[in-house]
């Protein structure tokens, strides 16, 4: 229990800290975020990640977010659609990552049940996969051969918890 705790808030942690770098990027003006630049807050020091949509489309897949999240119509259905061109979700950076906090729960909890482990992300892997969500170029280009046996496997045996 202490270790799903302690896993918990250090997702929640990246998920606050990007949050906070979409913010003073907006806040400044600067289009670095979206641009893929290294920007730094001279005032608060925060320096933005530079994003890799590429990497973030590989992470996509080969971490395991495809099992319940489907983008091209690959994927599974546990979680929500991912895909950029879906306008029932809000692309705004500060709805995606509350979406994900609120789920935060349930998302620990299914990566135990399907992958048998909880996925670990650093600021940059988030930076970068949420570069590939909001990318519906990159996405045209994902299919089932972006994913590894094992994944695909998983996702062929259906979620181990039922949808929400």
């Amino acid at each position: 229990m202490s270790q799903h705790r302690s896993r918990m808030d250090i997702m929640k942690h990246c998920f606050a800290l990007l949050g906070l770098c979409v913010l003073t990027s907006l806040a400044t003006g600067s289009t670095a975020l979206a641009q893929g630049q290294v920007d730094a807050d001279p005032v608060a020091g925060i320096s933005l990640p530079q994003t890799d949509v590429v990497r973030g489309k590989a992470l996509f897949a080969a971490r395991g977010c495809v099992v319940c999240h489907s983008v091209n119509n690959v994927g599974g259905n546990s979680g929500p659609s991912l895909d950029a061109s879906n306008l029932d979700q809000s692309r705004n950076p500060f709805d995606f990552f509350a979406r994900m906090w609120r789920g935060a729960d349930q998302m620990l909890h299914l990566q135990s049940a399907d992958l048998g482990y909880q996925i670990d992300f650093d600021g940059q892997d988030l930076a970068d996969i949420y570069a590939f969500v909001q990318n519906a170029e990159a996405q045209e280009g994902f299919t089932e051969d972006d994913l590894t046996d094992r994944i695909r496997e998983i996702i062929d045996n259906g979620p181990s918890v039922g949808r929400n």
